[in-house]
């Protein structure tokens, strides 16, 4: 018979590691999958720049052959410009994942851009985009570089 203070201990020892285990994976791509929904939707609501502003991480990044003019939030409103009136940009992930220490996460899907130029002539853009999101030291999620590709005209 194992002695009851050796039982204890076990479980004390294991108690903490339980209290403390970290999310599921899927609970963690639902979180990610709600934050680009409500990016999103801010988008719609607020205009493109407030919602790239207010999601962006400290460190954000955008790919350009200059990396230090594209980190942080000064890179966040050089890269978006002001909000044109009548504009808009909607997008929708296809895809979810996150690491399996919970810490990084990425989606990709669809986005769609639409704008009337100055002779009342209206354009669509569509093409893919990938958001690479990672947990903040609150808990939140922001995004640390987001991405598009904007689709190739037929024939090209």
């Amino acid at each position: 018979m194992k002695s009851p203070a050796l039982l204890l201990a076990a479980l004390l020892a294991v108690t903490p590691a339980a209290l403390t285990a970290a999310p599921s994976k899927e609970k963690l791509k639902a979180e990610i999958a709600a934050m680009e929904d409500a990016f999103c939707a801010m988008a719609q609501e607020k205009g493109v720049r407030a919602a790239f502003e207010y999601f962006a991480a400290p460190d954000v990044a955008f790919i350009d052959t200059d990396p230090r003019k594209y980190r942080g939030i000064e890179a966040v409103r050089a890269r978006m410009g002001e909000d044109v009136p009548g504009a808009t940009l909607k997008w929708s992930a296809s895809f979810t994942d996150v690491s399996d220490d919970g810490t990084l996460g990425y989606n990709y899907g669809r986005f769609e851009s639409r704008r009337t130029a100055a002779d009342g002539k209206a354009t669509v853009h569509t093409g893919w985009f990938l958001t690479i999101w990672k947990r903040q030291p609150d808990g939140s999620w922001k995004y640390v570089m987001d991405n598009g590709a904007a689709d190739r005209p037929p024939g090209k």
